[in-house]
């Protein structure tokens, strides 16, 4: 672990009650926070320094969970002198994006979240929910209960390759929102399943469906990255099907994927929403470059 230097003094020993640690509710795992030059950092919780007993907030950078930070506790959120006047050094950061959820503890929506972050995840992660969380927000879509509790959800349980993960991710939801009426809980465990073959059967699933594609739409070098993405969660699990390794692996990841995707484009559309109306070209583009390149790979 370390700590990123901010150009800050260095902060005096600790000679504090060592029994004190902070008692900030924001301090738990996956709480987002914002250092105030910017940068965007997920707590992990809070520790102690092993040579004094210090209490110490420890974190991770949004662009690379890989590295833990850490830093004394009354430091973390201290105020700082800036030309807008005292800010904390680092402040909670909520998504205002996330509001839709507020029916929920946050703690509640941490959790799910948390189970996003396990490292074979790359495609099916805590980015990929936060976004379709965003972008309902940025195109001014306003998700229901059971729409948020199904975003929130869907991905919840995934292992490569199971034939079960929107079926657990759909039972998850009752201990999620344990309180919450069960009209709502049982609309937003059928959008779930409705996930697996993307196709909708109940009221609002067809913009969780719209929501859970979205990155076909990105541009170009975003959506080869998700497919590295996609590669890398099943990279396993195919060489073990497959006995293939290195680039012919990879040609039968891509030729997979082209099949997958060709027979999604056969639909007549693949966004059913009006908000969404617009991903359409870009997808469907994106599409035929994957196809073609799979094509190509395999002359």
């Amino acid at each position: 672990m370390t700590q990123p230097p901010d150009n800050a003094a260095a902060a005096p020993a600790f000679h504090g009650d060592p029994s004190e640690l902070p008692a900030d509710p924001d301090l738990v795992y996956g709480m987002p926070y914002r250092h105030y030059k910017g940068g965007a950092y997920t707590a992990v919780g809070i520790g102690r320094f092993e040579a004094d007993l210090a209490p110490v907030v420890v974190y991770r950078a949004m662009r690379d969970p890989s590295l833990l930070w850490v830093r004394r506790a009354d430091v973390f959120s201290e105020p700082v002198a800036t030309p807008q006047g005292a800010v904390p050094r680092f402040a909670p950061d909520w998504p205002a994006a996330l509001a839709c959820l507020d029916f929920l503890p946050r703690q509640a929506v941490l959790d799910v979240l948390s189970l996003h972050d396990t490292p074979y995840r790359r495609y099916h992660d805590r980015r990929h929910i936060l976004e379709m969380f965003e972008a309902a927000h940025a195109r001014g879509v306003a998700l229901d209960r059971a729409q948020a509790l199904a975003v929130l959800c869907h991905d919840a349980v995934y292992v490569a390759g199971c034939e079960h993960n929107e079926a657990a991710s759909a039972a998850m939801i009752d201990s999620v929102a344990p309180d919450e009426a069960r009209a709502v809980l049982e609309r937003a465990a059928q959008i779930v399943l409705d996930t697996r073959g993307h196709r909708p059967s109940c009221a609002g699933a067809d913009t969780v469906l719209d929501l859970d594609l979205l990155r076909l739409a990105a541009p170009p070098d975003v959506f080869d990255s998700h497919s590295q993405d996609v590669f890398a969660e099943n990279r396993a699990l195919l060489a073990a099907r497959t006995g293939l390794q290195g680039d012919a692996l990879w040609a039968e990841f891509m030729r997979r994927r082209a099949a997958f995707l060709s027979q999604l484009a056969r639909r007549p559309q693949l966004f059913l929403t009006a908000p969404f109306a617009d991903c359409e070209a870009p997808a469907r583009a994106n599409i035929a470059r994957s196809v073609a390149a799979a094509e190509a790979a395999g002359d």
